[in-house]
């Protein structure tokens, strides 16, 4: 395989804040990777930055370098909160057809991601979908270009688990179609499920990087460790 994405030594300061990173990252052609870590590790900061949305603003600074073996076009963000990520005031449709895709472009991608036309109405507003409706609307806007790495950001965070099993195999799907995928979550049974290769960020920075067996039979961090003796068991007697 050969790297799509090679960050190196990315960094964001701020002025009078917390200092993230140094981070590194290579994610392969088709290859899934997880990136894991509690609420306000920097998860999102981390691919945000990654895709230079958050440089020199606000007094920030952003160091490092980010090989991208791509174009701009060819990368998708699915962030994390489907409701906030879509316009109230304008349709569904209306808010799919600004990407500029064809007609039939958009009703395949949403046969692809069950949601298909028959099942909801183009004309229908973000507020008329459920959570799971949204989540998969997503993905549909983020795989209609074409992408040949999607980013997604806690996609399953607000989702039951039938839902997340839904989504889940939606990234199934995606993955063995080629798309490399950076797969952000907290949760690490789903990053297990997915992918190939796992990096454990704690504070900003990467703690800890491996195969998903690695990690579950030898972790070697205390926030790992920590993390793992958080997944539940079920034991049914």
């Amino acid at each position: 395989m050969s790297a799509l994405i090679d960050v190196k030594d990315l960094v964001l300061a701020y002025p009078h804040g917390p200092r993230f990173g140094p981070l590194s990252l290579t994610i392969e052609v088709g290859e899934a990777v997880a990136l894991v870590g509690e609420s306000g590790a920097g998860k999102s900061t981390f691919a945000l930055a990654m895709m230079n949305v958050l440089r020199f603003k606000g007094g920030r600074k952003l160091s490092g370098k980010i090989g991208f073996h791509c174009s701009g076009k060819e990368i998708a963000y699915i962030p994390q909160d489907p409701a906030a990520a879509l316009d109230p005031l304008f349709t569904v449709g209306n808010q799919i057809r600004e990407l500029g895709c064809s007609e039939k472009a958009i009703l395949e991608v949403l046969e692809k991601v069950n949601l298909p036309l028959t099942g909801m109405s183009l004309k229908s507003y973000p507020h008329e979908l459920s959570g799971g409706m949204l989540q998969r609307l997503l993905i549909a806007m983020a795989l209609v270009r074409r992408p040949k790495l999607l980013i997604a950001d806690e996609p399953t965070s607000s989702l039951d688990v039938i839902h997340q099993a839904e989504i889940m195999g939606l990234f199934r799907t995606i993955k063995a179609e080629g798309i490399s995928v950076l797969f952000i979550t907290h949760h690490l049974p789903l990053a297990m499920e997915l992918c190939s290769r796992m990096l454990v960020l704690y504070e900003g920075r990467i703690v800890e990087a491996g195969t998903p067996a690695e990690i579950w039979s030898a972790p070697r961090h205390e926030f790992t460790k920590k993390l793992l003796a958080s997944v539940p068991v079920l034991e049914v007697s």
